[in-house]
């Protein structure tokens, strides 16, 4: 391909993959059909191969098109938000954050954040669900204004707020004979098939460490990713588990049995802002309803669980 690409080709290209034909896509862009005719083939001599082919008086598009067309939707995505973002600067009419958090988060009190939002008139919220190195780096990249995270280790270039919920739990089958004790030890789970974490999670390396100090080897038998796995796991009846109270929480009555641990693992939420952007108003609303909402999950774990 020796020319340059012209925008407005390109613009023609993804209408038409867009609206599916040529007419729809000259309505779309307010110009007639022999002209997206005329920018397409214009655009197809750019790139050196061909991006539709005719049958039957339709159109499809070709593998290389599919191809090409992933990419120009990768370009107007950015393009977009900037357009967005140049909107809301110019009206000055409604705040934006941008957080990231844990999927576990996004589904347990990101949910009851927005709903509290709501009162406050045009505020707009966008959270994305990220694993924790990811999220890390992308605060950190300043791509979000706040993280809800699980406190790990100290992150430089990070202010964390951190917020004690409750411990970590044990859950087994309903039917289990573990269930009948109110509180579970480590000596208590010896012999026991485990579900738990992979190597790189730190509780898991607690989890381990726990074992190791007893002198039992745990019996690990299935490892995946999220409390929601390990919860899914247990409930059919393939181990026990070691998991976050809010996990658990939401399982609760779904054929597994919630029991205390005997041994404090503290499970802590950190809501986090990278020290490079200034701090919104809405950020410092959000910071102060994200810790109303981890109060009242405290409140309600302790008489639940």
């Amino acid at each position: 391909m020796g020319a340059k690409l012209n925008h407005r080709n390109v613009e023609v290209f993804r209408a038409i993959m867009n609206s599916g034909s040529l007419t729809s896509a000259a309505e779309q862009l307010r110009t007639s059909q022999p002209t997206v005719s005329r920018e397409l083939a214009a655009l197809e001599r750019q790139l050196g191969f061909k991006l539709f082919e005719r049958l039957s008086r339709r159109i499809y598009a070709t593998e290389q098109a599919v191809q090409f067309y992933a990419e120009v939707k990768r370009s107007y995505v950015g393009i977009d938000h900037l357009a967005q973002v140049a909107d809301t600067i110019l009206d000055n009419v409604t705040s934006h954050i941008q957080i990231a958090c844990l999927p576990l988060f996004s589904e347990s009190v990101m949910p009851s954040v927005c709903r509290r939002l709501v009162s406050d008139g045009s505020a707009r919220v966008t959270f994305h669900s990220l694993d924790n190195a990811e999220l890390m780096r992308e605060l950190l990249a300043l791509h979000y204004e706040l993280g809800v995270v699980e406190v790990g280790v100290a992150v430089n270039g990070m202010n964390m707020q951190e917020y004690e919920i409750g411990d970590e739990v044990c859950i087994v089958p309903a039917n289990h004979p573990l269930a009948r004790l109110d509180v579970i030890s480590p000596i208590d789970l010896r012999g026991e098939s485990l579900v738990t974490f992979p190597l790189n999670d730190r509780y898991r390396r607690r989890f381990d460490h726990l074992f190791a100090d007893i002198g039992q080897s745990n019996n690990i038998r299935f490892e995946t990713n999220t409390a929601g796995s390990v919860c899914a796991l247990v409930e059919q009846g393939v181990g026990v588990g070691l998991i976050n109270p809010i996990s658990a929480r939401a399982w609760l009555g779904r054929g597994i049995a919630v029991r205390r641990f005997s041994v404090s693992i503290p499970f802590i939420v950190g809501i986090c802002q990278p020290l490079g952007r200034p701090r919104s108003r809405l950020a410092e609303r959000v910071t102060e309803l994200l810790l109303d909402e981890c109060r009242s999950l405290r409140e309600d774990l302790a008489k639940n669980l």
